[in-house]
C-alpha cells in the first residue's frame, strides 16, 4: 500500500478538521470495530441483491484485482491462505489498521487511514460477497480468457499433447513448463492480463484438479523458455493468430 497515496502532503490546516472529528467519535462513544461491522453488513446486503451474469461476474472479478486501499491490501493478502476462515482474515485486518493508527500522530492522517480502511472494506467485501455466494469462487480458465472459444480450442490443445486427460486431470510432472505456458497466453493477451497471478492460479487449480503454489508460480515464470516449450509456444501461436 503506498502511503503517499494514502495520506497525501500533510498540511497543518487540515489538523483542524481532523481534531473535532475525532473528538465527535470520542463523544459518541463509537468504536472502530462497531462502525466497521456496520460496513460487513452493508456489505452483505449489497451484495445479496446482485444477480451475476458471466459479463457481470468477470467485471466484479476485475475490479476486485485492482482494488488499492489500505483494508484490500491485507485482505487480499491474507485471502490467499488456506488456513484462515472469514473471521480470522477481518480480525488480522482490523488488527493491521490498530497497528498503522497507533503509529500515527496526526489526527488528519488518522480521519484519512480510517475513512479509507472504512470505505476500502465496504467496497471490497461487497465484490468479495457477491463472487463468494454467486459463483463458490469456482474460477475456469472460460472466465479469465478472451474470446468465446478461446478456452474450448486451448483445452482441446491441451489434451492433444497430453497435458490433460478427458476429465481436464493434469497429466504431466513439470508444472513449471504448464505454467510458462499460460503465462505466455496471459503475455499475449489471450488470458486478460488484468487478471492477476492469483487468478489465473485459482483457475488453473480449479480447471486441472491440481494445485499450483504461488511460489512455484512466481519461480516458474522466471525461468527462460526451453526448446520444447517454443515449439509449444510456436504451435500456439499458430491456434490464436499471435505474432511470436
Amino acid at each position: 500500500m503506498d502511503h503517499k497515496k494514502l495520506y497525501g502532503r500533510w498540511n497543518f490546516w487540515e489538523e483542524f478538521v481532523g481534531y473535532p472529528m475525532m473528538l465527535y467519535h470520542l463523544i459518541k462513544r463509537e468504536k472502530i470495530q462497531e462502525r466497521f461491522q456496520r460496513r460487513i453488513e452493508k456489505a452483505k446486503q449489497k451484495s445479496s441483491k446482485v444477480v451475476l451474469n458471466e459479463k457481470l461476474r468477470n467485471e466484479y472479478l476485475i475490479r476486485y484485482e485492482k482494488l488499492d486501499n489500505f483494508f484490500s491490501f491485507h485482505f487480499k493478502d491474507i485471502d490467499t491462505s488456506r488456513n484462515h476462515n472469514f473471521e480470522d482474515k477481518i480480525q488480522y485486518c482490523l488488527d493491521q489498521y490498530k497497528k498503522e493508527s497507533n503509529s500515527l500522530i496526526s489526527s488528519s492522517n488518522l480521519m484519512k487511514l480510517q475513512g479509507n480502511f472504512l470505505s476500502g472494506a465496504e467496497t471490497t467485501l461487497f465484490l468479495y460477497f457477491a463472487l463468494q455466494s454467486k459463483t463458490n469462487r469456482e474460477i475456469h480458465l472460460s472466465d479469465i480468457m478472451i474470446g468465446e472459444n478461446s478456452s474450448k480450442i486451448f483445452i482441446a490443445f491441451l489434451k492433444d499433447k497430453k497435458f490433460i486427460d478427458e476429465n481436464h486431470n493434469l497429466l504431466v510432472d513439470q508444472k513449471s513448463s504448464f505454467i510458462r505456458i499460460h503465462r505466455f497466453l496471459k503475455d499475449n493477451h489471450i488470458i486478460n492480463p488484468d487478471f492477476q497471478d492469483t487468478t489465473i492460479i485459482e483457475a488453473m487449480e480449479n480447471e486441472y484438479n491440481s494445485n499450483f503454489d504461488k511460489g512455484t508460480f512466481s519461480r516458474a515464470i522466471t525461468v527462460k523458455p526451453n526448446d520444447f516449450e517454443e515449439t509449444i509456444y510456436h504451435e500456439i501461436s499458430k491456434l490464436f493468430n499471435i505474432r511470436h
